[in-house]
């Protein structure tokens, strides 16, 4: 049977928090925009799609309004992170490079068009993965997503990778098994297979696949 392991983005693989906060509040000053992003404010963003970022960042403007400001923050942050990238993990490329031994390894996230490239090509992560897919690319909520490639690349069995509630709920809509980053962004309550660090990926993704 092919096994696979979908990987989220954001507070999973990598954590952009800082210049994804830079770059936003320097695409405010560069068209004259009154809004300025906190820390704590874009955590908030983290994991949501275009049409769901878009009332939160921009709450008193129409939601068209909204989404045009909110793609003018998305061509800033797409040039901006090519040359300040996020940061990884503590021991990830070592993790990745061990696991694409084994499994075939894939990000889907709810970005756009440009990000997961990003994370790939600025710190040389391309040889670990077999593809990748967001909702940037077709559109596509992310279990749709999981559930298109699954089918896609003829894959049996998926285990997803993630660090937020709707990652999890996304996950459980395409009937794969989860495990919650839980040293990323977000919190679950109750979660049944979670890691603290990257690095104890490799002894729950073995444990998963014999259940």
């Amino acid at each position: 049977m092919k096994k696979a392991i979908f990987f989220d983005l954001d507070g999973t693989l990598w954590d952009a928090l800082i210049p994804l906060t830079v770059s936003w509040n320097e695409t405010m000053k560069k068209y004259n925009k009154k809004y300025y992003f906190s820390f704590e404010k874009m955590k908030t963003f983290m994991g949501l799609t275009p049409v769901e970022t878009a009332p939160l960042a921009f709450e008193d403007l129409p939601i068209k309004e909204g989404l045009k400001l909110f793609n003018l923050c998305v061509d800033g942050e797409i040039k901006y992170l090519a040359l300040h990238p996020g940061k990884m993990y503590p021991n990830e490329e070592e993790v990745l490079k061990e696991l694409s031994k084994k499994y075939d390894l894939y990000i889907i996230s709810n970005c756009e068009k440009g990000y997961i490239e990003n994370y790939l090509n600025s710190l040389k992560m391309n040889q670990y993965f077999k593809g990748h897919l967001c909702v940037g690319d077709n559109g596509f909520a992310k279990w749709k997503n999981i559930d298109f490639l699954k089918k896609q690349e003829g894959i049996d069995i998926v285990i997803y990778v993630g660090d937020t509630l709707k990652d999890k709920t996304e996950s459980e809509k395409a009937g794969v098994k989860f495990i919650h980053a839980a040293y990323g962004f977000g919190t679950i309550k109750d979660d049944k297979n979670y890691i603290n660090s990257i690095s104890e990926l490799p002894n729950i993704i073995e444990k998963i696949f014999k259940e």
